[in-house]
């Protein structure tokens, strides 16, 4: 039997290449691709967030950073209201550790992307979104119960298809971005 964890990565393995090939498609030293990352991730988180916060605060029993309050403080900085963004629908079948899964391996992801540098970090606007480093904490501390958890054929499969809908709703919100009205 395997971890949740191994299910996960196997199961999310095309759409997380999809996701990142979407994403890393843009270049993040223009500011009009930077705008449209953080407002596909703020699309993105929308409607993720309860999910993935409930994940982290009753099964890491850790606090949950306020990512969409980040996304609106940083993109407000850039003259973008959230409130203006078009919106996604959560694809079908959400759990939280799908939710928590694709949200906390994100921050694992911006990690990296930070120490190439941005737009905002390069024009004095750094990013509270990419800057914050407790969601490094978030994502081992998920990595690990993902690992002690072995579920049986039926929980893995519930999971592994809540994951893909994590990743599927965060690709509807790259979408999305492009006809978002960046400044």
């Amino acid at each position: 039997m395997h971890s949740l964890l191994v299910h996960l990565r196997e199961a999310t393995a095309a759409s997380h290449a999809t996701l990142d090939g979407a994403f890393g498609s843009l270049d993040l030293g223009t500011r009009s691709d930077y705008v449209r990352f953080l407002a596909g991730h703020a699309i993105g988180m929308s409607p993720l967030y309860d999910s993935f916060q409930n994940f982290v605060t009753d099964e890491l029993r850790m606090d949950c950073p306020d990512y969409l309050a980040m996304l609106r403080q940083d993109l407000a900085a850039l003259g973008v209201d959230t409130a203006q963004l078009p919106a996604v629908a959560a694809s079908d079948g959400l759990t939280a550790q799908g939710s928590g899964y694709v949200v906390a391996g994100s921050r694992l992801g911006l990690a990296m992307i930070r120490k190439g540098g941005y737009w905002g970090r390069d024009h004095a606007l750094p990013s509270a979104y990419m800057e914050d480093d407790t969601g490094l904490g978030i994502w081992k501390a998920a990595a690990s119960h993902l690992k002690e958890n072995v579920p049986d054929e039926t929980q893995a499969a519930r999971q592994s298809a809540a994951a893909v809908a994590a990743f599927d709703t965060f690709r509807a919100a790259f979408d999305a971005s492009a006809a978002a009205a960046v400044k």
